[in-house]
């Protein structure tokens, strides 16, 4: 049997000419008119606009990434943060202040769900012939739509109730199938994440046919298979692009059949689900062949303060502003200094690259610097790493008394992030002490990107900010707006 190699747009991604071009398109996000969706430019354009709207500030642009989820994941010193995030630090969630950025994250999150909800109804009904590439097309862009669904739900879930680990009953959330939606049904934590497991599944069915065509490589001299299949026919040379290719070509920062595998995985794993969260993981990176195309950034290669580690990225969002937001947070006014940044990162890891090149030390403590303006890569904002993806297959080897192994992907984790001391590792025999040391390095790996809080809770553990464990078990999820009018 010829062995299959998995051939993605990842790699080039980012360093397409051009490539502000597509995330520069200003479509309607609320859509009224059925003539917008009379051709596949229309559906494309709105496609856009469900990305585009999740970048925004009160989203994954600032709150959902290394605001108010890092603020909940206890990453920054208290008294240097505004008194928002000082409430949210403490849990004091029904301040008016804490309440106004709760419901605007709430009501920004449902109007994005209506928008993929609007493009799924019309998709449903549309012409394949409206399409450039037929079929296959209307395929992928019903599978995104589906796809961005279920991941807004599901982070929806973990910000806004408790979880599996903790009750899988009561009623927390809505999960809205219908853009004319007014009045939604809460449903439980379990029922909850059945549609969002039903969603993927059904997006992943979908993009197969688009995402998977096998096709001979002349460069690889074999057969291989084409996620980015579309470019093959549209994209000419680096300097001759079509609007097209700019659509199709940004595959980090779109939903595919990889990105979903890693999403499933993410939920499954959240659902308690260790052993199909692995096999998804497995079937994903198998799309690689023997070259697996996701490697992780070597950070001796990488210039200090410069860097978003976006080498294992499987999915990110994109905004131009990105650094603007973070800017005021770098000053000696204003810092959002870390905390026990020194206990996080002790003497003996502190040649760990995350440390020497991904903080910067402003008065007495430490910052990031991964959102700064002057990096090149600030625009795009990691959702999803093949980091998270190894820490989630270790807990399952180490679940099934195969700790050796579950510590191995651990140490290639901290390995390529320029971590050589990790000869602590080798004491480590049991799952739990694998745990721990899993989420000692998930705190490193994920400053200033929103994760390192839902891992805790997933786990049912009280957040260890570095120095101590802080235990609001039973207060970590925000209030659901009194008034659900601001969702719809």
């Amino acid at each position: 049997m010829k062995t299959i190699k998995y051939i993605m747009g990842l790699l080039v991604a980012f360093s397409m000419t051009g490539c502000n071009d597509w995330f520069d398109v200003s479509p309607e996000t609320q859509i009224s008119s059925d003539d917008l969706y009379a051709t596949g430019n229309g559906f494309r354009m709105q496609v856009n606009g469900i990305y585009k709207s999740l970048s925004a500030q009160n989203l994954y642009g600032k709150e959902l990434t290394w605001g108010l989820v890092d603020v909940l994941g206890q990453y920054y010193i208290k008294e240097n943060l505004d008194q928002v995030y000082q409430d949210v630090n403490d849990r004091l969630y029904e301040t008016s202040d804490v309440l106004s950025l709760t419901d605007a994250i709430w009501s920004g999150m449902y109007k994005v769900i209506a928008d993929c909800n609007n493009i799924i109804e019309h998709v449903e009904n549309a012409s394949n012939s409206i399409f450039e590439n037929g079929e296959g097309e209307k395929c992928k862009i019903h599978g995104e739509a589906l796809a961005m669904r279920a991941f807004i739900h599901f982070d929806l879930l973990r910000l806004f109730a408790p979880s599996p680990a903790q009750n899988e009953n009561g009623k927390w959330i809505p999960y809205v199938k219908d853009s004319e939606s007014v009045i939604n049904n809460k449903m439980t934590v379990k029922q909850v994440l059945e549609n969002v497991e039903q969603d993927l599944l059904e997006a992943h069915s979908l993009m197969v046919q688009w995402d998977s065509v096998v096709s001979y490589s002349k460069s690889y001299r074999e057969e291989v298979i084409w996620m980015w299949v579309v470019m093959g026919g549209y994209w000419k040379s680096w300097s001759d692009e079509s609007e097209y290719a700019e659509f199709f070509g940004h595959q980090r920062s779109r939903m595919n059949m990889v990105s979903v595998n890693a999403l499933l995985a993410r939920v499954y794993a959240y659902m308690g689900e260790k052993k199909k969260a692995y096999d998804v993981i497995e079937e994903m990176l198998k799309m690689g062949g023997r070259w697996e195309e996701w490697r992780f950034d070597q950070m001796d290669y990488l210039p200090a303060g410069e860097c978003r580690l976006l080498g294992d990225v499987i999915f990110n969002l994109y905004n131009k502003q990105a650094g603007e937001y973070y800017a005021p947070y770098l000053t000696s006014e204003h810092p959002l200094y870390l905390r026990n940044i020194t206990q996080v990162f002790p003497s003996r890891n502190q040649i760990d690259g995350r440390f020497e090149k991904l903080l910067m030390r402003i008065g007495s403590d430490y910052v990031s610097v991964k959102n700064r303006r002057t990096n090149s890569d600030v625009a795009y904002l990691p959702v999803i790493r093949k980091s998270e993806l190894y820490y989630i297959k270790g807990e399952y080897l180490a679940s099934v008394g195969r700790v050796d192994e579950a510590v191995e992907l651990l140490r290639k984790v901290r390995s390529a992030r320029g971590d050589i001391s990790t000869d602590d590792l080798n004491s480590i025999t049991t799952e739990a002490g694998y745990i721990q040391a899993m989420l000692a390095d998930a705190r490193k790996e994920f400053i200033a990107e929103g994760q390192s809080f839902y891992m805790f809770k997933r786990l049912n553990l009280p957040v260890f900010d570095g120095k101590q464990n802080i235990d609001f078990r039973n207060n970590n999820y925000l209030p659901v707006p009194k008034s659900e009018e601001s969702a719809f």
